[in-house]
């Protein structure tokens, strides 16, 4: 991918992520309904791929029974992490949740022993020690350091939810690698995969939400006691058409759905073009131009020790995924040698 290219495309990436973020969570302050918002941003993602697919814009995938059976069970993890991340930004701070999620790589390597039966060396997991303790940090320093209960208003369902999406994403990650390296199916690139595992998560998640949700739902339509205030003419700059606010609801529905689906279809394409090394990077300035995105346009707070634990945990989790991409080209460079 040609640099200019490559800019352009991680711009779009962190825009798409930022405006999912802020889009998600005046959501969920609008809407006490996190398993239909989680539903609603996979729906309309569907809205996106489907006619490209019928309409022969995009290659549609060919997948064998076996790929079925595979994407049915990775569907199953993409909806809990999914569903987890909602729950966690509806409970807390948006801040908060991204904060926790930089613990993902030890659950990775927590399955990768599970799984493969293989474990990185000392070199790369001593990193893990900083990622944790950052997030700990990040989460009770400022408690610490006044001597308060560290434990009196930790969001738990913020947490538990940051913490499910944790598992469940390092786990779709892992068994996603096997899928694609074992596929035998036609057109099934990644960013196919991703759309398979969206279409398969809607239709799976659908009874679920309904039950859950859907008579609440129907009991409170329409759904717009949440929002208060006028209506804004622009959101992120982008303009707000909607007269009243069941259409406003409407928009930060649609909004959202389709900024979810366009950053991952995004980051799809742009991190599969680098190498692992710039996708360590990449992703670590993204998780800190959400931070910055949460106190500019959500008007969340960052005191200093906040500030110090998401910088020592995001940039530990850089420097673990560069390690890490150091110690697997070294083995396999190992391994060639070895052979001839």
């Amino acid at each position: 991918m040609p640099s200019a290219t490559l800019v352009v495309g991680l711009t779009l990436w962190y825009a798409f992520n930022v405006g999912y973020n802020v889009f998600n969570k005046m959501l969920s302050q609008a809407l006490d309904f996190p398993m239909l918002i989680a539903l609603s941003s996979l729906g309309v993602g569907c809205l996106y791929f489907v006619p490209l697919w019928l309409l022969g814009l995009r290659a549609a995938p060919k997948l064998t029974p076996e790929d079925y059976k595979r994407c049915a069970f990775l569907s199953m993890l993409h909806t809990a992490g999914h569903v987890g991340a909602v729950v966690a930004m509806s409970a807390g701070a948006v801040s908060f949740t991204h904060i926790i999620k930089a613990l993902e790589p030890m659950f990775s390597v927590f399955f990768g022993v599970l799984i493969n039966g293989t474990a990185d060396p000392l070199s790369v997991n001593v990193w893990l020690v900083p990622i944790v303790a950052g997030v700990v940090w990040a989460a009770v320093g400022t408690k610490i350091v006044n001597g308060d209960d560290i434990l009196a208003d930790i969001n738990m369902t913020a947490f538990g939810g940051a913490m499910v999406s944790n598992v469940a994403f390092a786990l779709r990650g892992l068994l996603s690698k096997r899928v694609k390296a074992e596929s035998k199916s036609k057109n099934f690139s990644s960013s196919n995969l991703y759309s398979v595992l969206t279409l398969m998560s809607f239709c799976l998640f659908l009874p679920f939400a309904l039950v859950i949700e859907g008579n609440r739902m129907t009991a409170a339509w329409p759904p717009v006691s949440g929002l208060t205030g006028d209506i804004p003419e622009k959101i992120l700059g982008i303009p707000v058409y909607a007269d009243t606010p069941l259409n406003y609801l409407y928009f930060l529905v649609l909004a959202t759905g389709l900024f979810y689906y366009m950053y991952n279809e995004m980051a799809y394409l742009v991190l599969g073009e680098v190498s692992a090394t710039a996708q360590a990077v990449a992703n670590t300035v993204k998780r800190v131009v959400i931070l910055l995105a949460t106190v500019a346009f959500l008007g969340e707070t960052m005191d200093t020790n906040k500030a110090i634990g998401a910088a020592v945990a995001i940039t530990s989790t850089m420097v673990y995924s560069i390690a890490k991409t150091k110690a697997a080209a070294s083995a396999s460079s190992g391994g060639k040698k070895k052979k001839k």
